[in-house]
Formats: C-alpha cells, sequence, structure tokens
C-alpha cells in the first residue's frame, strides 16, 4: 500500500518539471534559461502563491529569480497565458466530466456549475478584447512595452507547446489524486474517477480562494462531488489533504530552502 504513496511523492517533482518546462518555453524570447533554472524559479512560485490571496504571488516570485530583473513584466504576463493553457485543459476535460457526473447523479442541482459556466464563458469572451487593447495601446512604460513586445512574439504553435505541456501535468495531477484516493482507502472506480476528478479540478480552479481558505474549499468540494460514489467521507477528506500538502506545501518548502541557499552562495 505504501507504494502508492511513493509514486505519488515521485509524481510531484515531474510535476514541476512540467511546468518549468512550460515557463521555459513561455519566456524563451526573454530570458533563456536551463531547465534546472526553470525548476528553481517555479518552486520559488510556490512560496510566492503560498503567502498571497489567489495564488496571485506565483509569477512575480518566480520572476525575482530572472537575471535580468527589468523582464519583470513580461514574464508575469506570459505566466498568466500558461495559467489560461491550464484553464483550457481543465475545461476540455471537465466539460464532459461535468454532463456524465449530472447523468449519473441526476438529483444534484446544477444551478451552482450553471452559473460557473456562465461567468467563464463571459471571461474568456472579453480576454481576446483586453489583449486586443493591451498590444494595441502605446505605452510609454518601459515595462508594459517589454510585455506587449513579448505577447506579439507569441505564436499559435508556442501556445499549442504551452497546452501540451499544461496537459501532461493535469495527467499527472490526476494520476495522482486517483492514487491518493486509492491510498486512504476510498473505494471508486477507475471510471467513477475518470468523471469526478477532471470536475472536481474544474470547478476548483473556477472557485479559486485564499491560501488560509484552500484547503477547506477543496475539502468542500471533494466531498460534493466525489461523496456521489463513495460514502468515506473521512477518506476523501484525508485524500484531499495529502494531496494539497503533497503538491503545494512540500515544493513550497523545497522553494524557500532553494532560494536560501541561492542567496547564501
Amino acid at each position: 500500500t505504501y507504494l502508492f504513496l511513493v509514486v505519488i511523492l515521485l509524481l510531484m517533482p515531474l510535476n514541476v518539471v512540467c511546468e518549468a518546462g512550460k515557463w521555459r518555453l513561455l519566456l524563451r524570447d526573454v530570458e533563456s534559461m536551463s531547465i534546472w533554472g526553470a525548476q528553481r524559479q517555479v518552486y520559488y512560485g510556490y512560496v510566492g502563491a503560498f503567502v498571497t490571496p489567489y495564488h496571485a504571488g506565483d509569477y512575480p516570485a518566480r520572476a525575482m529569480l530572472l537575471k535580468n530583473k527589468d523582464n519583470w513584466s513580461a514574464a508575469v504576463g506570459l505566466g498568466l497565458v500558461g495559467t489560461i493553457a491550464l484553464l483550457v485543459v481543465e475545461l476540455i476535460f471537465g466539460i464532459p466530466s461535468t454532463w456524465l457526473f449530472f447523468q449519473y447523479n441526476p438529483s444534484m442541482p446544477m444551478q451552482a456549475f450553471a452559473a460557473a459556466f456562465v461567468v467563464l464563458v463571459v471571461l474568456m469572451s472579453i480576454l481576446p478584447w483586453v489583449v486586443g487593447r493591451i498590444t494595441r495601446r502605446t505605452w510609454k512604460s518601459t515595462q508594459m512595452q517589454q510585455l506587449v513586445a513579448a505577447l506579439d512574439k507569441l505564436s499559435y504553435t508556442r501556445f499549442m507547446k504551452t497546452i501540451a505541456w499544461s496537459m501532461l501535468r493535469y495527467i499527472i495531477w490526476a494520476l495522482q489524486f486517483a492514487l491518493t484516493l486509492h491510498f486512504c482507502g476510498v473505494d471508486i472506480s477507475p471510471i467513477q474517477c475518470m468523471i469526478a476528478i477532471p470536475l472536481y479540478y474544474m470547478v476548483v480552479a473556477i472557485f479559486p480562494s485564499l491560501p488560509a481558505l484552500n484547503i477547506a474549499i477543496r475539502g468542500s468540494w471533494s466531498l460534493i462531488i466525489f461523496g456521489v460514489f463513495s460514502s468515506n467521507t473521512a477518506g476523501i477528506a484525508l485524500a484531499v489533504l495529502l494531496i494539497w500538502m503533497i503538491n503545494t506545501v512540500l515544493p513550497m518548502l523545497v522553494g524557500s530552502i532553494l532560494y536560501r541557499n541561492g542567496k547564501t552562495k
């Protein structure tokens, strides 16, 4: 049984490698870096995300470790492109899972999910307009000029590669979650995992929360979604707590150590 826990732990650094590959790809025209350098920045991003509302400090913390600090705004802007790519992946898997979930359990009220979709569609609809306004405007700020230049160089091919990195990371997340549920004694079939896990990740992405409330919010959604397939509420809650500690707290601690060691050299 503990072999599952070992595999779950080993998948964490692989998850970071995928994010580092995406980060390195997005910043290719801003600053070249090794895959290890990108991983170091990603790990430190966990520190910034953990101590700021809605994980807003992730990309600014990463950009602090760039060699050229003048590229800070461009790096943060391109990081947000990576977030959009991940959101696209979450929708690709989450929307079919939502339909299957309500087919499986028609008594579940759908109003909250429907409202979330409406908000998401509106936000995604105005995004091209916002990007267009940013790129067409003449900015006096040097940092904004660098951001616009970086966005202009972002090709469709590179964005699709960014989605591919996001999809690989998402698959690792899903596998980790499935193994964690099994490790915590939650009796749920592979088909049910394929329905519930994508829906859970999509809902968590749509309803972000403060770091202090993150685990409580995630636990609430997990009981609503996974509770349809299993009555082991204690196991579900434990699985969410464990995966949060492995994928959020552990890399945050690693990032703190790497940053401290880097400053002492």
